[in-house]
C-alpha cells in the first residue's frame, strides 16, 4: 500500500463550531452494508437481461450548503491474494432501498415568505438575494425548519477509479495518473484539497477501483472486506463490461455504506465526485444510453484533445454505447456495462443520502451521470441534490436539463472531479448563514419599529 494511503492532512481551523466526535466517518457496522450478488451469471459480452425502471419526471427545486474542518483521508481495501472465483453468485440480492421522502414543502413555503419579510424589514428588494435565497429555502426544506440551521459538518467524498477505456489513447496522461491525483489530494497538493480547506469541508478520498501496478494480485471483488475497494480498475467498456454483477452490487452498496457512515458521523451536507482518468467517457456512455442519445451528442473535447483523440473518444463511446443500449430501461445494468465502480458507488451514495434526508452537491459528467441513474433507481431522489457548478461537458448538460437541476454557479471549469461543487460550497454555506443572520437582524429592526411607534389613543 502506498505510504500516502495511510496519512492524513490536517484541515484549516474552522470558522464555525463543530460537533464533538470522531474526525473521520464513523465506522458503524450496523449501518455498513455488505455487497451481495444477484442470481445468475453472465459473460462480459452478454450481460443479464434488463429489468424495468421508472422514467424521469420533470420539476425539482434546488440549492445546498457545506462545512467542517477535518483531515483529508484516503480509504482503500487490501487486495486479495487470489482472483475472485467464477462461482455462482449467492442467492440474496441487493439490500432494499428505503422510500425517498420529499423535502418539507410547507417549510419551503414558510422560508420563502420569511425571506421576503426579512428583505422588507431591511429595506431590500423582495427577491434581491436571488439564488442565495433559493439555497436557504432548499436547506430549510431538507432540515424541516425555517430559518435553516447553519451547516456544521459538511463532508466531501471523492470516489477514485481507473477506467480501462483510458488505455485506448483517449487521453494525454500516462498510466498511474489517477493514483497520482489521489495522492495529491491526500497530501494537500491539489485544487480539490485547497478548496476543501478554504470552504472548511472535510475531504475523503475513497479508492473503489484504482488500477493495480502490473503483476499485482486482483482484489476479491465478490468478497466484501472492511474497506471499499471493488476491483483493480474498471473494465474497458468499448470491449467488455465495466463490472460483473457481484461487483456492481458491491459498488452500489459501498456508496450506500459511505453515505450511512458520514451521516451517522454527523454530516449534514455531502459533496460527491469521481476522481479518475476515463470517468467522463464512461459517464458519456451512461447518459447516452439512458437518454437515447448519439455519441456525437455527448462526446467532449474540452480538455484540449486534438482531433485524433477526439475521434478515438467518439469511437470508444460508439462501441461502448452499442453494448449498453440493450439495457437502457435498467439503470443498474447500464452502470454495470458502461459505468464502473465509481459511478455505481456514486449512484448508491446519492440514493441513500436522499433516503436519509441529507442534501448532496454534485457536479461534472460523472456526478451527473450517476444522478441520472440514481433518479431512475429511486424516483424523487433528485430533490435532495444540487449541481454546484455549470459544466461544459455536453453529457452533464443533458442531465441538468433532464432532471431540472439548475447549477448554482458557472465557473467554466473543465474538471469533472467535484472541483466545481467544492468551489460552490463556501457560497452555499454563507447563503445559509446569511439567512440565519438576516432573520435575527430583521427581528431586531421589527422590535425597534414597534418601540418607536406611537399608539393610537383616539
Amino acid at each position: 500500500m502506498p505510504s500516502w494511503l495511510s496519512g492524513s492532512l490536517p484541515g484549516r481551523p474552522g470558522r464555525r463550531s463543530k460537533p464533538s466526535g470522531s474526525k473521520n466517518a464513523v465506522e458503524n457496522p450496523q449501518s455498513a452494508r455488505a455487497g451481495t450478488a444477484t442470481p445468475g451469471s453472465e459473460s462480459p459480452g452478454a450481460p443479464a437481461a434488463p429489468a424495468g425502471a421508472a422514467a424521469d419526471t420533470e420539476n425539482n427545486p434546488n440549492a445546498a450548503g457545506l462545512t467542517a474542518a477535518v483531515p483529508i483521508e484516503v480509504d482503500a481495501a487490501p487486495a486479495s491474494e487470489t482472483d475472485p472465483a467464477p462461482a455462482a453468485p449467492a442467492a440474496s440480492g441487493p439490500a432494499p432501498i428505503d422510500p425517498v421522502p420529499e423535502p418539507d414543502a410547507a417549510v419551503a413555503a414558510a422560508e420563502q415568505a420569511a425571506a421576503r419579510a426579512r428583505a422588507r424589514a431591511l429595506d431590500l428588494p423582495a427577491d434581491g438575494l436571488g439564488r442565495l435565497a433559493e439555497v436557504s429555502v432548499w436547506i430549510a426544506a431538507a432540515q424541516g425548519v425555517s430559518p435553516p440551521r447553519p451547516i456544521t459538518r459538511a463532508r466531501a467524498l471523492l470516489l477514485a477509479a481507473d477506467h480501462g477505456v483510458a488505455t485506448a489513447g483517449l487521453y494525454p496522461w500516462p498510466a498511474g495518473a489517477t493514483a497520482r491525483r489521489a495522492a495529491a489530494v491526500a497530501t494537500g497538493g491539489s485544487p480539490l484539497a485547497v478548496l476543501a480547506r478554504r470552504a472548511d469541508v472535510g475531504l475523503r478520498v475513497v479508492d473503489v477501483a484504482i488500477a493495480e501496478p502490473a503483476g499485482a494480485p486482483a482484489p476479491a471483488a465478490a468478497a466484501p472486506t472492511d474497506g471499499y475497494r471493488v476491483r483493480g480498475g474498471n473494465g474497458r467498456i468499448d470491449q467488455e463490461d465495466a463490472l460483473t454483477v457481484p461487483e456492481l452490487d458491491l459498488a452500489f452498496e459501498t456508496g450506500r455504506r459511505l453515505a450511512d457512515e458520514e451521516i451517522d458521523g454527523g454530516a449534514d451536507l455531502l459533496v460527491a465526485g469521481a476522481l479518475g482518468v476515463g470517468a467522463d467517457t464512461a459517464a458519456a456512455v451512461v447518459v447516452a444510453a439512458l437518454r437515447d442519445l448519439e455519441p456525437i451528442d455527448v462526446v467532449d473535447r474540452g480538455d484540449g484533445s486534438d482531433d485524433e483523440r477526439w475521434m478515438l473518444r467518439t469511437a470508444a463511446i460508439r462501441d461502448a454505447l452499442r453494448r449498453a443500449r440493450p439495457f437502457a430501461s435498467d439503470p443498474r445494468s447500464v452502470l454495470r456495462v458502461a459505468g464502473g465502480a465509481d459511478l455505481a458507488a456514486l449512484a448508491g451514495l446519492l440514493v441513500q443520502a436522499a433516503s436519509r434526508r441529507t442534501p448532496v452537491i454534485i457536479d461534472g459528467a460523472p456526478g451527473c451521470a450517476a444522478a441520472l441513474a440514481a433518479e431512475r433507481i429511486a424516483p424523487g431522489a433528485r430533490a435532495w441534490w444540487l449541481v454546484g457548478a455549470e459544466s461544459g461537458d455536453p453529457a452533464a448538460k443533458h442531465v441538468v436539463g433532464t432532471l431540472g437541476l439548475r447549477p448554482l454557479v458557472d465557473l467554466s471549469t473543465r474538471a469533472d472531479d467535484g472541483t466545481g461543487a467544492l468551489a460552490a460550497a463556501a457560497l452555499v454555506i454563507d447563503a445559509v448563514e446569511t439567512a440565519v443572520d438576516l432573520d435575527a437582524a430583521a427581528a431586531t429592526v421589527r422590535h425597534a419599529d414597534d418601540e418607536l411607534s406611537i399608539p393610537d389613543i383616539t
